[in-house]
């Protein structure tokens, strides 16, 4: 039969899995190498089927609610004459009772190591590859790797490579390396199977048998389908090209003419009580916002010398856009009159729908979703801050700066998108192009802020707090692509038990487990970074370092302990510092002399800092002989101030050099600087921020402590493998 058929006919039979027969014939279609059996109904077919198939055995039961055999003993091994194959035969029927069909007798496969892998389908992603130890480690150690659906060549062999156990995959005991493409067929057709067909639920292949001769066996399946074709979709409603490229089209005008309005209003507009209660109106207002401004609020005839409109429809223009800003329960009207007046671009601020999770709020969700979704209405939110666009000089919380930067901001979370901004830009001078918060997803979701950011000119990088998404293949898809040409990094949230909870309550959105995100991120490229903090400092290095072709770094700075400090830190982050050539250490011993310095790598030679020509021809050489692919400069504030006697014009005068000379010593590979200080002196305390500040104007990455620099350089590293690797 073919795979269509044997679903079909389970499915006409009300049945919720395929009998492990079924399961194998299923499997060897899409390339798993399943092993020879025999399906027998009687005493003398078993014993016949016996002397063909040649001893050692196993026999087994078989039946439509036979699906778990081991607990009930209806597997029967290492049957090696007639008379055990027919006891076994006897005691499995027996066992089995009612639910008996007929038994399956196979050749014993005999081998040391035993791997599982599987499918199943993800709320988010859709149908995702499982590969791991299997046997009765399966769940005990659960060494298990994941990818999403379609898996290639590349990411199946990368699953094998992710586990702890790969070493069984070699030579191992006498016994010869497994198969590898056994494997990757396997994982690749479980892959397409999923594909293919959505009315497979779950496949569980445990175990895979790797033989003496390396050869892998799949000696048992269980395969689960869908009862019903309500649950044979995967994401979102499926759509033409055509019908794709219309509404992102339709969706990234409309995010065109949110983010560069010449008219808003705002719906619940009110009185500021005062600097510290900044209403959204005087936020915008505030920031020198040019374009026709109308606060909506019946009660008043001014707002901030502002004339105020009782509603939408008293207003002399259709405007840009429309921010609501009035209780839960009226928010549906003002949806309503948005609709009745043509304006089509919304944001709602308002809280208290879904994220409460209480039967009120999720009521009035899936009021307003209705009325958005009907009148075709762009909504951000709500239970969001909204929009930040310096350039266009929105914003709807105070404090935030007025200059534009290349990196763009997209969160469900308001407070992460005020605290990210203002951290980026106080800590590091980067600045936004676009932030988006946009809370509970209505109808304009991370996705689709993602499309409209791809295609602005004014983005560079992309930064994501995400809770969770709607769509995940969509996500994983235009993130692959958004990727090659800007970097997306992504703050992922509730992954844990707990944090998935708190997800939930916070924007009622789903949270997937850890390591399906973990196959995420290795098959997007995106960049993960587990706080806001270490995203501003990772964007640091992704804007300024440039191209990084090798995990190898080179350490140069002063003070005693960098050269233990910085290997064990590098070890934790996967980047390697390599020894200096006898021939090297011989140039550099030319010009550094032998007490109190160390040429090794770290190189620790404290006068290069006021001899900087030593520390650029140190750079240089390092350079030239392909010893690093990348640097840091290390810098001990203490011992350049209290004990060499440096000045506040030193440090500058260090810093001018570090980010001119010693950038074009580096032949182009990336460069950053960390600095440490211990003493409790004010004066030093102050020369951080004058050496940050000196740094950045010459695009040099500056990181207090050597542990966030080497983390800021590694990510970089490993956004630059997933380019090389998706070429």
């Amino acid at each position: 039969m073919e795979p269509y058929e044997i679903i079909h006919k389970a499915r006409e039979q009300g049945r919720s899995n395929l009998t492990e027969a079924e399961a194998k014939i299923l499997l060897s279609f899409y390339g798993v190498p399943v092993v020879r059996e025999s399906i027998v109904a009687d005493e003398n077919d078993a014993l016949e089927q016996a002397g063909t198939i040649g001893f050692p055995l196993v026999l087994k039961g078989m039946g439509t609610n036979l699906a778990h055999k081991t607990e009930r003993e209806l597997v029967k091994v290492n049957l090696r004459s007639d008379e055990e194959v027919r006891q076994a035969y006897r005691q499995v029927r027996e066992s089995a009772g009612a639910d008996w069909e007929k038994c399956l007798i196979q050749p014993m496969v005999e081998g040391k190591r035993e791997f599982v892998a599987g499918l199943f389908r993800d709320v988010q992603f859709g149908p995702v590859v499982m590969f791991g130890l299997g046997g009765i480690f399966t769940e005990a150690i659960a060494d298990v790797v994941f990818r999403i659906a379609p898996v290639t060549k590349r990411q199946a062999t990368g699953m094998m490579e992710e586990l702890s156990s790969r070493k069984l995959l070699t030579d191992f005991r006498g016994e010869a390396a497994a198969d590898r493409e056994q494997f990757i067929r396997t994982l690749m057709g479980l892959s397409q199977l999923g594909m293919e067909h959505p009315e497979i639920a779950e496949v569980d292949i445990n175990p895979l048998i790797v033989m003496r001769d390396g050869r892998v066996t799949a000696v048992d399946a269980l395969v689960v389908i869908n009862e019903d074709d309500s649950a044979v979709t995967d994401g979102a409603p499926s759509e033409t090209e055509a019908e794709a490229k219309e509404r992102v089209g339709t969706i990234n005008a409309a995010l065109d003419v949110m983010t560069h309005p010449k008219s808003i209003a705002v719906i619940g507009a009110k009185r500021s009580q005062g600097k510290l209660n900044l209403s959204i109106f005087d936020c915008i207002a505030n920031f020198g916002f040019s374009g026709n401004l109308y606060p909506i609020n019946p009660n008043v005839t001014e707002i901030s010398g502002y004339r105020a409109y009782p509603d939408l429809r008293s207003l002399p223009e259709r405007v840009d856009l429309v921010i609501i800003s009035v209780p839960a329960p009226l928010v549906p009207q003002a949806l309503r009159e948005c609709v009745a007046t043509e304006n089509k671009n919304i944001h709602i601020f308002s809280a208290g729908f879904r994220e409460t999770a209480e039967e009120v709020g999720v009521g009035l969700h899936k009021e307003i979703e209705t009325i958005a979704q009907e009148g075709r209405l762009h909504v951000i939110g709500p239970n969001c801050m909204g929009l930040y666009v310096p350039a266009s000089n929105i914003v709807t919380w105070p404090g935030a700066s007025e200059e534009s930067g290349p990196m763009a901001f997209v969160s469900q979370s308001g407070g992460h998108a005020q605290d990210f901004t203002k951290h980026a830009h106080n800590s590091f001078g980067i600045n936004v192009s676009k932030v988006i918060s946009y809370g509970n997803a209505l109808t304009l979701d991370g996705t689709d802020f993602l499309e409209y950011l791809a295609q602005d000119d004014d983005t560079r990088i992309v930064g994501m707090y995400l809770e969770g998404i709607k769509d995940g293949r969509k996500l994983l898809r235009l993130i692959t692509a958004i990727n090659r040409t800007k970097p997306v990094i992504v703050l992922k949230a509730g992954l844990t038990d707990s944090g998935a909870r708190a997800a939930a309550s916070h924007t009622g959105s789903l949270a997937g487990s850890d390591k399906i995100w973990n196959a995420f991120f290795r098959q997007s490229g995106a960049v993960r970074v587990d706080s806001l903090e270490e995203m501003a400092e990772v964007a640091q290095a992704l804007l300024h370092c440039g191209e990084c072709s090798g995990r190898r770094l080179a350490v140069i700075g002063s003070g005693g302990g960098i050269s233990v400090a910085a290997a064990d830190e590098c070890s934790k982050v996967g980047l390697y510092l390599p020894d200096l050539s006898p021939e090297l250490v011989t140039k550099l011993r030319r010009f550094i002399p032998p007490a109190g310095n160390m040429i090794r790598n770290p190189i620790d030679h404290h006068s290069m800092f006021s001899d900087l020509d030593i520390l650029g021809h140190t750079i240089e050489l390092v350079s030239e002989e392909s010893h690093a692919d990348m640097f840091v400069i290390s810098l001990h504030l203490d011992w350049l101030h209290e004990f060499s006697g440096h000045d506040e014009s030193d440090l500058k005068r260090i810093a001018g050099y570090i980010a001119t000379k010693a950038r074009t010593y580096c032949k182009g590979k990336p460069l950053v600087v960390s600095w440490r200080q211990y003493a409790d002196n004010p004066e030093t305390h102050q020369w951080s921020a004058i050496l940050g500040q000196a740094l950045l104007q010459g695009g040099v990455p500056c990181y207090r402590g050597l542990s966030r620099g080497l983390i800021a350089l590694s990510k970089l590293a490993e956004y630059h493998e997933s380019l090389r690797a998706n070429k």
